[in-house]
């Protein structure tokens, strides 16, 4: 059986692990699999790349629990972006933004806004997500051995992605 349960927690990094953490204790789970998905945006460098540490050091605790972090240097528009073009430049959150204004403005979208009900339409929709996937991949292959912060741009939401396309009909 699968459950998926969103719990959003729009907290600082290390924070977002911390939560998890909690959450498992509290609802007493025995077996599972636990996201984090977060953002770099200004955070620390430690605090960004330590919630990848954390999640390693607790799944050699208990392997039944495994904890993933699904990280986007710097946000979550990367992600999106990488639906419409394959992109290395290590520019500010605000010029994945205006990139996003501009694609989703082109395609009779209308203007990318935080928080759209309809992303996920869009970026199936308008967007490429097996094209998203390969180009984060790609990025993530070239930037082996580095930390995630020193890979910018850089994302592995896709990790998830793909792990929750397994359970599609």
């Amino acid at each position: 059986m699968v459950f998926i349960e969103i719990e959003p927690c729009q907290a600082e990094t290390m924070r977002v692990i911390g939560k998890a953490e909690k959450y498992v204790k509290k609802n007493k789970l025995e077996k599972g699999q636990i996201w984090c998905v977060y953002d770099k945006d200004s955070f620390p460098a430690k605090d960004f790349n330590g919630v990848v540490h954390r999640a390693e050091q607790l799944n050699q605790i208990n392997p039944d629990i495994q904890y993933h972090a699904a990280w986007s240097n710097e946000c979550i528009e990367f992600w999106f972006m990488l639906h419409f073009a394959y992109y290395v430049s290590n520019n500010h959150r605000t010029e994945y933004i205006k990139f996003l204004n501009d694609k989703f403005q082109e395609l009779g979208i209308g203007k990318y806004q935080k928080n759209m009900k309809n992303i996920f339409d869009v970026l199936m929709n308008a967007g490429s997500p097996k094209l998203a996937i390969r180009y984060a991949k790609r990025i993530i292959k070239d930037g082996q051995g580095k930390t995630p912060t020193e890979i910018a741009p850089g994302t592995t939401v896709y990790e998830l992605v793909e792990e929750l396309a397994k359970y599609l009909p």
